[in-house]
């Protein structure tokens, strides 16, 4: 563990300054990855060393003290520059990409595109490491401090990373042969309100266009009740597989089931439009070596897609 010349610990300090960045212990202990006590105890230690209190908790609240704002303040910047500075000499005194990648990703989209391309990069780069800890479907404003690389499907939310549009999201409607054969077959959008939906969350409206006007595009919103939502692609596809309703699903996540003809496609004259496939990185700054060859890989192996 690092130490000032003072006897103070590093991790103690970065301790006080995730405090401060996320507001709740909490959130601070999930961002550094280690649980709310040591945390605690790394703030009190802080606290002894300088023979000042710089946090005031109760029991909904965490705020700093003038003389921790002001610490803060101070502090911050050097402790950024010297992160940058040693991971910087890490990275020229080594020829080969090491260090820990944090990630975020949907859930659907890992497994069905990032995954196979995650084990790739790892085999190719043995002394990177890779952490998985936050899969999710929803959209948030992340911080640099709590992941390197953030993977998201549809228009991102003002961030503090860059966002570099990767791919295309391409959906379709489908649903089972035994499905279609008891409840019939739609041909129109206003027909779907008279069947079993199966949505996935938080896309419980579909947007549906037509093809043909190319010129003056019919785009019909469908938001009758949903028979069944689910946040993960491949259980809302294997619903549609039993035969509880029509879902409408990325290309990559039936591609299988309409190769097996588990299921099928309708309404060929209508589709959905495509949603931006975006990764997100930190956009100022030094950025370690590992992170900026994971994001160029990811690029070159994404491209066209």
């Amino acid at each position: 563990m690092q130490r000032c010349k003072n006897g103070m610990k590093l991790d103690d300090l970065r301790a006080l300054i995730a405090i401060a960045q996320h507001g709740s212990f909490r959130a601070a202990a999930n961002a550094l990855d280690i649980p709310p006590a040591t945390l605690s105890r790394r703030l009190q230690r802080l606290e002894d060393t300088l023979g000042s209190q710089l946090v005031i908790r109760d029991s909904r609240n965490v705020a700093l003290t003038p003389l921790g704002q002001n610490y803060f303040e101070r502090c911050q910047p050097l402790l950024d520059e010297l992160q940058a500075t040693t991971s910087e000499l890490m990275d020229t005194s080594s020829s080969n990409p090491r260090g820990a990648l944090r990630i975020s990703a949907p859930v659907g989209l890992l497994t069905y595109q990032l995954m196979p391309l995650f084990n790739q990069f790892l085999a190719l780069y043995p002394e990177v490491t890779l952490s998985l800890n936050h899969l999710s479907n929803q959209h948030h404003d992340y911080s640099p401090e709590q992941y390197d690389v953030v993977f998201r499907v549809g228009q991102q939310p003002n961030s503090s990373f860059a966002a570099a549009k990767i791919g295309e999201s391409q959906r379709t409607l489908v649903a089972s042969s035994n499905y279609l054969s008891q409840y019939g077959t739609p041909h129109h959008p206003d027909e779907l309100n008279h069947h079993s939906r199966l949505a996935t969350v938080p896309e419980f409206e579909w947007a549906l266009t037509y093809k043909t006007d190319v010129a003056h595009p019919e785009t019909i919103w469908v938001n009758s009740p949903v028979r069944m939502a689910i946040a993960d692609l491949n259980s809302v596809k294997q619903a549609a597989i039993s035969g509880l309703g029509i879902a409408c699903l990325p290309n990559y996540v039936v591609a299988d089931a309409l190769e097996k003809a588990t299921l099928t496609t309708m309404m060929d004259d209508w589709y959905s439009p495509p949603r931006p496939i975006y990764m997100l990185y930190q956009r100022l700054g030094y950025v370690p070596n590992h992170i900026t060859c994971f994001i160029d890989f990811m690029r070159n192996a994404l491209a066209g897609t």
